[in-house]
């Protein structure tokens, strides 16, 4: 357990040295060296905020840096990227120099060892590995001992609650230290005045993922083994089920509907990544001032302080005829305080770039918070998170587990260990 609990202030000093020895006040040219010729380098993504960020860097630090190369950046929605480019992989055309992985798309890509359409990246990450927050920056696109992918956001997962509400009830929403005391002592009085305790997805894996994670469980271990029949997995299916019906947890909803329960204060406490408090601002924003955060209750003694949720990495494909100046882009984007910090000012994500640390400006309050400073909580929660292990075949594994476990267990009730075996066969029948 202490291994995994490592203070933020361990974390900040070894910061602060590495800031001191690599000088990132300035950004160093990297390999790409002068060049008579423009070259033209392009890079596919899904999602406005990460093209948004990325344009901003081309112009306020890229351009100055390395004028002869032109960076395009490429827009295909979510659902359409990855046929998409799964199509120009097997034409051997049109295959873009840089893709910005999703962290469960990955997998789709990589099942056949040997075949990978991404190049590995250890050995351009060298010694800079050590300054990326592994759980987040890397272990999602790392296959066999390759790196394929560099996540520029640490995504620990946060519990917000409705201080408000918890003040006007007189609950202590410090009081518990696990799960069980969490439910016993907040449980009875949210009911009582007419609010759900806690929002639980009934349709998807990801909250049942979340708690299992947490409480040192896992879908795959690192060989590809499935890790799901297991005593914990009943033990935390069976849990959660009671809870919901008993009402001290309420169904979350999904899209739209999600944030009007949030509105109508149907549940007090909700768990999330760094990226949902963005959501929450943009669909809840008459609750700004409303709401704080702290950390997850834990399973028991063994349990992490949290686990990642989501992610995307920037990847090189192996087909790129301009690997050089694509890994000088993703550095400079992912591994310099430049970059790193322009991306939180353009999109609030907390960098996975562990000597930006201690910046001042990650430290700031946040009003929607009641004036807490998120950063802080992201930090010390980043500092003692599980890592994932993200198998080639993950999207098939978890859309069995959707529809054969949570929503069977949750909605009708079905025994957590026959639906369990039910997915696991269906898994390995089709895999």
């Amino acid at each position: 357990m202490s291994e995994k609990k490592l203070s933020r202030r361990d974390f900040l000093k070894a910061a602060s040295t590495a800031v001191a020895a690599s000088g990132v006040a300035a950004l160093p040219v990297g390999m790409v060296g002068a060049q008579d010729d423009e070259v033209t380098i392009d890079l596919w993504g899904f999602a406005n905020n990460r093209d948004e960020w990325m344009q901003n860097l081309v112009e306020e630090i890229w351009s100055d840096v390395h004028p002869n190369v032109n960076v395009e950046l490429s827009l295909t929605p979510y659902s359409d990227l990855w046929p998409k480019l799964q199509a120009a992989f097997v034409a051997g055309a049109g295959i873009p120099d840089m893709v910005d992985i999703e962290i469960s798309a990955m997998g789709q890509f990589v099942r056949e060892a040997g075949s990978e359409p991404f190049a590995p990246l250890n050995d351009l990450l060298g010694d800079q590995l050590a300054d990326l927050s592994i759980p987040s920056a890397t272990k999602p696109w790392t296959v066999r001992g390759n790196i394929y992918g560099i996540g520029n956001e640490v995504n620990p997962v946060l519990l917000y609650y409705r201080h408000d509400i918890f003040d006007e009830l007189g609950l202590d929403i410090d009081a518990p230290g696990t799960w069980e005391e969490f439910v016993n002592m907040l449980g009875g009085g949210s009911m009582e005045a007419g609010h759900g305790l806690f929002a639980i997805a009934t349709q998807s894996w990801a909250d049942f993922y979340v708690q299992f994670h947490q409480a040192g469980g896992e879908f795959f271990d690192a060989d590809g083994n499935v890790q799901l029949n297991s005593d914990l997995a009943v033990e935390i299916l069976t849990w959660q089920k009671e809870q919901l019906d008993s009402g001290v947890y309420v169904d979350r909803g999904t899209g739209d509907a999600h944030y009007a329960l949030m509105n109508e204060g149907a549940f007090i406490t909700v768990w999330g990544a760094p990226w949902y408090q963005g959501f929450m601002k943009q669909n809840a924003p008459e609750l700004e001032g409303l709401w704080k955060m702290r950390y997850l209750p834990v399973w028991d003694e063994n349990s992490y302080l949290t686990v990642p949720r989501g992610g995307t990495g920037m990847g090189i494909t192996a087909a790129s005829e301009n690997k050089e100046e694509s890994w000088e882009f993703i550095r400079i984007c992912n591994l310099t305080a430049e970059g790193s910090l322009l991306a939180f000012r353009r999109m609030n994500l907390f960098p996975s770039y562990i000597p930006v640390w201690d910046r001042e400006e990650l430290l700031r309050t946040d009003d929607y918070f009641s004036g807490q400073k998120p950063g802080e909580f992201i930090a010390e929660a980043a500092s003692a998170m599980a890592e994932v292990n993200v198998d080639p075949y993950w999207t098939l594994f978890v859309d069995a587990v959707n529809r054969l476990v949570v929503q069977q267990v949750m909605l009708d009730g079905a025994d957590p260990q026959t639906a369990i075996d039910e997915a696991i066969d269906e898994f390995e029948f089709n895999k």
